[in-house]
């Protein structure tokens, strides 16, 4: 029986797939062999029976595995049972399933016909509420409209009657509810009893219409018109005005108004006399009288919201503006700019006045750049010291003239803070000055008159000017540079006065032209005459007149030839400056860089007050170039002076003799040297205090100028040894030090020069150290010679070699020369192969940063004219002066 239940479990061929097999050791996990899916019966026979001596066990072994099939068996048997009776429990189950489902549905049949007859029930319902809420709507409304009806009947009957009795007060009350009935009652105006009714009412209003610019005009024209008093009835009657259509208020507004400037019209309509621009003062005091009798007289007649005393005055400023633009018209030959600022500076003062005293009476404007007249004066004040003074940053008179400084500012109907802004402008604002702006020519004439005398007497000023020592913490600019910018910013405040929308073209034109004058009669003419050491200003090459259209390259151009001519000719005349000249110049170039500031501020402010496309138009740079100029002149003079003062120490450098046995201590040159700049930069340093950054350009320039000349004279060194070289090396280095603590040298407070100082030195005096490295070499033959005179000194021209050659004692020069060209050729086409080598210039030197350019070693025909005809016919030459 076992036999054919095995042979019955092989053939059902039990094997599962590895996924089955291992979800089932997961769900049972198991450490019985049995139990794997490989098991592997010979595998464990010979586990439980690893050698023959253990087959005495054998028996027990076959009991325990007849144990275990017989248990396994009964456990299938037990679960085969369980299956079959759990069918059967599972089929019983769905068969009360099935049942509890019919029953479930039926009841949700019985409850859906429910529902149905409730919802029927409920719109039955509805249905007689809807047509009781209808009726009663209908049945309110009729009984409003009857209401209504009933309202206008009698208020039109009333209405009548209180009419006939001029009973305004009662009628203006009444007559606003029988309006709003009538609004009411539009939806009805194709009934005939409706149509009827507000004919009758619309009567009515034409009638007090009638009747009330009648009471007016009595009041106004009658009997008793001379002395026009305000009445009960006429109060009241402003009130029913209000329900009338606007074009009544308007014609009682303007037939008041015109009635209180009846007068004003005659008395000031001519052109003579009371009606020019001279009385104007009469004109304000004539308003202002009639204006405050109006308010304690008639206005309390009229509703506040009628703005009647504010539209008198409107009124008043319109027939002024017009009587006073047909005056000037007619006698346009007789304005002149005193009488025309008179007459600007009391109307404008009225519109303030105005503007203050009806603030809630504004027009809504979209218009952001919309000009207004100022409605304040302003009184310059003169600077007494232009030190850090800026006429352009203090705004308190040129706000007086912002047509916005006074406007109230409301959010756009939009909303939001994004978007157009819509600004409350006053209409007073320019209502009686705007006549003025046809005539702003006269102005500008007179400007350009100011401003020429202006200059006159500040180049007067400047020539009897004491350009005393300053302290510390003091300014040396010219006080009338101060002065002339305040009163520039004046005429910019009284122009814009007059013109507010900003039309600057004349006046911009004008401000140019004596912005140039100020810079050539005043600044450049303040410097030191080029002959002659004395005080006085003007003279020389500072008188010549700069063109117009003079650009910053032929204006450097100019003053490098002007430093040229100074040190030449009737030779030296700085070296007789004393403290005072040196003050001077300083002054004038502390002068020229506030001048070229508040030219620049002076553009940017007229950029800002001009409108439209003339903004772009505007521009000062030409005179920022001019007064820019004069600075840089006074620098090239300062450069020239203390070059010449250091002239002789440089010039002994090649009088020594440097075929020496042994070097010693720094030569004496050096020790000269410091002690002139010791003596020079000071005071200097001390004038320029306000400008370091000038100061540091003079400094620059100085070095250059000193390091190049010092350069030039070291080639001059011959006969030269090798001890002298070494000496001259040695000088080099004391002399770099005085350079590099030329900028702080008698300074009490000690501070590093300026790191582009440092290296600038550095650079001019390591040419010459290099030089004489060069000089002092020993060569085996000319090769080795031009090699490192081309290693070291790889910018070097052939004229540099030249002199180097000539320091160095060569006879034989012309196969060096041969020998240096060829080399320096055959390097130029290795480097640069695409250009052709050109053949290097023998009169050129080397040229530091920024260097002085020196005067010709060969006098030429023209060396002995005086400096100033040479320097004329220079500039003729390049067509800078005619």
């Amino acid at each position: 029986m076992e036999a054919e239940g095995l042979a019955e479990v092989e053939k059902l061929n039990l094997f599962f797939p590895g996924e089955v097999v291992q979800a089932i050791q997961e769900i049972l996990p198991s450490d019985d062999p049995f139990d794997a899916a490989d098991f592997d019966a010979v595998g464990y026979i010979n586990m439980r029976f690893p050698a023959e001596q253990s087959l005495h066990h054998i028996d027990d072994v076959l009991e325990e595995m007849r144990l275990r099939a017989t248990a396994t068996d009964s456990q299938i048997r037990d679960v085969v049972r369980s299956l079959a009776s759990a069918d059967q429990d599972g089929r019983t189950s769905l068969l009360h399933a099935q049942e509890a489902i019919a029953e479930l549905f039926a009841r949700f049949q019985d409850i859906k016909e429910r529902a149905g007859e409730s919802e029927e029930r409920v719109k039955e319902i509805t249905r007689d509420i809807k047509q009781l809420d209808t009726a009663k709507r209908n049945l309110t409304a009729s009984i409003t409209t009857l209401n209504h009806l009933q309202m206008l009947v009698e208020g039109t009957q009333k209405l009548e009657a209180l009419q006939a009795r001029r009973e305004y007060g009662e009628v203006a009350s009444l007559l606003q509810g029988v309006l709003e009935v009538m609004e009411h009652l539009q939806r009805y105006r194709h009934i005939p009893q409706v149509t009827e009714l507000a004919r009758q009412v619309e009567q009515i209003r034409s009638g007090l219409e009638k009747q009330i610019l009648d009471d007016f005009e009595r009041a106004f024209h009658g009997p008793a018109s001379r002395q026009p008093t305000p009445t009960r009835a006429l109060a009241e009657a402003c009130l029913v005005v209000n329900q009338l259509e606007p074009r009544v208020r308007r014609s009682i507004i303007e037939e008041v108004v015109r009635t209180q400037l009846a007068e004003y019209e005659v008395l000031f309509a001519g052109q003579e006399s009371d009606g020019w621009l001279s009385k104007v003062e009469l004109r304000r005091r004539w308003f202002l009288k009639t204006a405050l009798e109006f308010e304690k007289t008639l206005a309390a007649m009229f509703p506040p919201s009628w703005q009647v005393p504010a539209r008198l005055a409107l009124s008043f400023c319109d027939i002024t503006r017009t009587q006073l633009a047909k005056a000037m018209e007619l006698r346009t030959q007789d304005v002149d700019v005193a009488t025309l600022l008179h007459a600007h500076k009391v109307m404008s003062e009225l519109e303030s006045v105005l503007v203050r005293k009806y603030a809630g009476f504004q027009e809504r404007t979209r218009s952001l750049s919309t000009a207004s007249c100022t409605t304040t004066t302003t009184t310059a004040t003169t600077a007494t010291s232009p030190v850090n003074t800026n006429p352009f940053i203090e705004e308190e008179q040129l706000e007086a003239s912002n047509p916005f400084s006074t406007d109230t500012q409301a959010p756009s109907p939009s909303g939001g803070g994004g978007g157009e802004t819509v600004l409350l402008i006053s209409p007073f604002h320019g209502a009686i000055c705007r006549c003025f702006k046809p005539y702003l020519k006269v102005y500008i004439d007179h400007v350009d008159r100011r401003l020429s005398d202006q200059v006159e007497k500040f180049a007067g000023e400047i020539r009897a000017y004491r350009f005393e020592h300053i302290d510390a913490e003091e300014s040396n600019v010219v006080p009338c540079c101060g002065e002339l910018f305040t009163i520039y910013k004046t005429i910019l405040v009284e122009f814009l006065r007059l013109s507010p929308g900003g039309e600057l073209g004349g006046l911009v034109e004008v401000m140019q032209r004596h912005l140039r004058e100020f810079c050539g009669k005043v600044l450049r003419a303040a410097l030191p005459r080029g002959g002659g050491g004395g005080s006085g200003g003007g003279g020389g090459a500072a008188n010549i007149p700069l063109p117009k259209d003079l650009n910053m390259k032929e204006i450097s151009a100019v003053l490098a030839q002007v430093q040229t001519l100074w040190r030449e000719g009737e030779g030296g005349a700085q070296k007789g400056w004393g403290e005072e000249e040196v003050r001077r110049v300083c002054s004038v170039l502390v002068s020229a860089e506030y001048c070229e500031e508040m030219t620049g501020r002076l553009e940017a402010k007229l950029r800002e007050r001009a409108e439209g496309g003339l903004a772009a138009s505007i521009t000062l740079g030409a005179e920022q170039d001019l007064f820019h100029a004069v600075l840089a002149q006074c620098i090239t003079l300062l450069v020239t002076r203390v070059e010449g003062v250091c002239e002789a120490a440089l010039v002994s450098i090649p009088k020594q003799s440097w075929v020496l046995e042994q070097t010693g201590d720094h030569s004496p040159y050096v020790t000269a040297l410091a002690h002139h700049l010791a003596a020079a930069i000071p005071p200097v340093r001390h004038n320029l205090h306000t400008s370091r950054k000038y100061f540091t350009r003079f400094c620059d320039k100085l070095a250059a100028a000193i390091l190049n000349k010092f350069v030039q004279q070291v080639y001059k060194c011959r006969p030269i040894t090798s001890v002298g070289c070494e000496q001259l090396l040695l000088d080099c280095h004391a002399l770099k030090a005085v350079m590099l603590q030329m900028p702080v040298v008698g300074s009490q407070v000690r501070r590093d020069p300026p790191q582009t100082y440092t290296r600038m030195v550095t650079r001019g005096m390591a040419r010459a150290e290099l030089v004489l490295q060069v000089v002092m070499g020993e060569y085996h033959n000319n090769t080795a010679l031009v090699d490192k005179f081309m290693r070291l000194l790889p910018d070097a021209t052939i004229a540099d070699f030249q002199k180097v050659v000539e320091m160095r004692g060569v006879k034989e020069r012309a196969a060096l020369l041969e020998l240096y060209r060829q080399r320096t050729t055959t390097t130029t086409a290795t480097t640069t192969p695409a250009t052709s080598p050109s053949t290097p210039t023998t009169d050129s030197s080397y040229r530091p940063a920024a260097p002085v350019p020196a005067p010709p070693a060969t006098p030429s025909p023209e060396h002995d004219m005086s400096k100033i005809a040479r320097l004329e016919r220079m500039l003729k030459s390049r067509r800078l002066i005619s």
